[in-house]
């Protein structure tokens, strides 16, 4: 049995380094485009309740 070198052992682990660099890249894209999805719904969410809450003002008085 053959024992490997070290030059090829580090090869190997500067291989497998790569790979977890460029998915732990596409995990941080993935999150920055989730944060982005999620900043624009907040938007639509609180315009539509202060819509919501101007729309129940304005009925409210209109009663009174």
């Amino acid at each position: 049995m053959q024992i490997p070198n070290l030059e090829s052992r580090v090869a190997s682990l500067e291989a497998v380094q790569a790979q977890v660099n460029e998915r732990l890249g596409n995990i941080e894209a993935e999150l920055r485009d989730m944060r982005k999805e999620v900043q624009s719904n907040m938007r639509w969410i609180v315009g539509m309740q202060i819509t919501t809450l101007i729309t129940l003002g304005t009925l409210i008085l209109i009663k009174l």
